[in-house]
């Protein structure tokens, strides 16, 4: 594992109340029940109507911000969804869906990764996720997603958006998906789910969150008590593990998919970012140096180069 992830295990276990996992618990029974249900994934995503603010032209891009109304059962807070289009300028036929990560509110850290894309020319499509950034129902100061409850409906909101902009801009661009660590779980999600081919580069992502939370250094932060003690843990692990993406059949666009992971990540087990690769077939699987925080901010080259591959990919393979 490494240092810096080492580190934030210390930081997530007697850290401030904000990274604590599930802090009020179980939440509505309902929902829990709604983890791992694949139905919702396998229907028509809803049409969307997106209302666009004035184009911003900047030196090397054009930025545009749209919102529109969430497809889903979200609370009242979370109830207007916020994404941020942003193309190199004079255009690109390939844009790309960047999913959020877990803790990644607003589009700076994935803005990042869309500053990479640009000279490769991608452009990026940043969606704020239900109860993060403007969508977060906390104050700063709170997880903002407080129960298991809210997980599920965080993650259901995130891929019906996700597969809905896909839709949406269908014709309009050659389309790809990618995203960090959650984000590349439900990206993984998204792109398996689409209906039609898509370039695929999950990044630093378990094929579920059920690993992640219970193997990886966040497992650290899980508030049992709040959840009725550690003898729950059985409970919780059959919950997130039933989120999976080998759950759901391999899209026939598999092999365009690029996936990379951090030799020393401590926050994903390697054994789960390889069983989504496994379950892939084609897909190509990089590992870099590094640990889960320090792939991020100091190897973004070689994420954006992976999102720019797997459309190079999927436009030579016979299914695109």
């Amino acid at each position: 594992m490494h240092p810096i992830d080492r580190g934030a295990a210390i930081m997530v276990r007697r850290g401030p109340r904000r990274l604590r996992i599930f802090p009020e618990g179980w939440g509505d029974a309902g929902h829990v029940a709604q983890l791992g249900a694949t139905a919702p994934l396998l229907e028509d995503p809803p049409d969307l109507e997106i209302s666009w603010s004035s184009p911003k032209h900047l030196v090397d891009r054009t930025c545009r911000d749209g919102r529109f109304p969430a497809p889903t059962d979200v609370p009242e807070a979370a109830r207007m969804a916020t994404v941020r289009l942003v193309e190199p300028i004079g255009g690109t036929d390939r844009v790309c869906l960047l999913m959020a990560a877990w803790n990644d509110h607003g589009y700076d850290t994935r803005q990042l990764l869309a500053d990479e894309l640009l000279p490769l020319g991608v452009g990026s499509l940043i969606l704020e996720i239900p109860y993060y950034g403007s969508r977060r129902i906390t104050a700063p100061s709170a997880q903002p997603v407080p129960t298991v409850a809210d997980f599920a409906r965080m993650g259901l909101g995130a891929v019906t958006e996700g597969r809905a902009l896909l839709r949406h801009f269908r014709g309009r661009y050659r389309l790809g998906v990618s995203g960090y660590s959650m984000g590349g779980n439900i990206g993984a999600v998204v792109a398996a789910t689409a209906g039609f081919p898509v370039a695929i580069a999950p990044l630093a992502a378990s094929h579920s969150p059920g690993p992640v939370f219970l193997d990886g250094v966040i497992s650290n932060g899980i508030e049992w008590d709040a959840l009725g003690g550690r003898d729950q843990e059985a409970r919780l692990r059959s919950a997130l593990s039933s989120v999976s993406v080998l759950r759901l059949p391999a899209p026939p666009w598999s092999a365009s998919a690029v996936m990379v992971i951090g030799r020393s990540d401590g926050f994903i087990p390697p054994t789960a970012a390889k069983a989504l690769h496994e379950h892939w077939p084609g897909s190509e699987f990089r590992v870099v140096g590094g640990g889960h925080a320090t792939v991020l901010w100091r190897r973004r080259s070689a994420l954006a180069a992976a999102v720019a591959d797997s459309f190079t990919r999927i436009e030579g393979s016979p299914t695109a």
